[in-house]
């Protein structure tokens, strides 16, 4: 391991065009870990990172926070931390600054925002059904409101799916670096997806969670169909749809199979900016994650769809669920 005190002064006394020559020698670091040299990194994706964007402190930057963890500095900038992968879309290393940090997370911090997570569940009883695909919908849904009118759509799409009442899949544990509780409620979800083809879900996170630890899973858009509507809208990218679960023309293709005119905000894409309710950042600092949200809004001109009950909630959009129900 690299000595700390030699890499906090090489950091904090390095000018400029010293701190771009790091940047070129980073890369070929070899099998340094992905924590050393996004530490050495002089801040490449520092001009994408929401979080930054919203706090204006470098403390909360990526390469600095990777820094902190390196030194040990676990107690709150490590924290600060969306898992949108802007800064993975934008790094020559391809280094997620999330993905590295949950390792070090799991303190006093993490059981305060865990605390808060726990206290915005809705506690709902759901009327178990059976049928050849599992509906998880995730506590997003649940806390968006969009539960209902899934359910409704799917019944009038025909399709075969169960509905059990399951807890959480465990994502706000992971990220928070609560590993014991994560692998418990991960495990009870594993065992009720054996049963049945695959799992669907509106929330890609849930998806991506799911798929990480080999649950069968696929996001709902994979059996919605298009009704005749018509209009103009605006369709806001969720962070882990495109970038982990590698959707981005089929949203488009199904709004304007449904009659939309879609217009494109300035970020979109695998570029596109987080809306601030990603991961657990809103229950750690709602504060700073309600900004995120707001900056994100002021790029959309017309009404707001979006494909996550998160990215709805945040940016006071319409799920295209939503919008099938309306036409169905």
């Amino acid at each position: 391991m690299i000595n700390p005190k030699v890499i906090t002064r090489i950091l904090a006394n390095t000018d400029l065009k010293t701190k771009m020559r790091l940047a070129k020698v980073v890369p070929k670091l070899g099998k340094s870990d992905d924590v050393t040299k996004c530490m050495l990194c002089p801040n490449m994706c520092l001009h994408v990172c929401p979080v930054f964007d919203a706090e204006r402190r470098l403390t909360v930057s990526p390469s600095v926070k990777s820094r902190l963890a390196y030194l040990g500095e676990t107690e709150e900038a490590i924290y600060h931390c969306l898992p949108c992968d802007a800064c993975k879309n934008a790094c020559p290393m391809d280094i997620s600054v999330n993905d590295n940090l949950r390792g070090y997370r799991g303190g006093e911090r993490a059981m305060k925002a865990i605390e808060r997570f726990e206290k915005s569940m809705r506690k709902v009883e759901v009327e178990p059904r059976d049928g050849k695909i599992l509906y998880f919908p995730g506590c997003s849904t649940f806390e968006s409101g969009l539960f209902d009118v899934t359910v409704e759509v799917l019944e009038k799409l025909g399709v075969d799916f169960a509905v059990k009442n399951l807890e959480c899949c465990g994502m706000p544990y992971y990220e928070l670096g609560l590993v014991d509780k994560f692998r418990g409620k991960i495990s009870s979800l594993k065992d009720a997806a054996a049963k049945y083809e695959g799992v669907i879900s509106n929330c890609p996170h849930c998806v991506h969670v799911m798929r990480e630890n080999g649950i069968k899973a696929a996001h709902l858009l994979a059996v919605l169909k298009p009704v005749k509507i018509g209009g103009d809208v605006s369709y806001h990218d969720p962070c882990i749809l495109a970038r982990k679960l590698d959707i981005v023309e089929e949203p488009r293709r199904l709004l304007a199979e449904m009659g939309f005119v879609v217009h494109e905000p300035v970020f979109n894409g695998k570029d596109t900016h987080c809306c601030g309710y990603g991961g657990v950042y809103r229950f750690v600092v709602p504060e700073m994650a309600e900004k995120v949200a707001e900056r994100r809004m002021e790029h959309f001109e017309h009404q707001i769809v979006t494909l996550c009950p998160s990215c709805r909630m945040a940016l006071k959009a319409k799920d295209i669920v939503e919008i099938i129900a309306e036409g169905l």
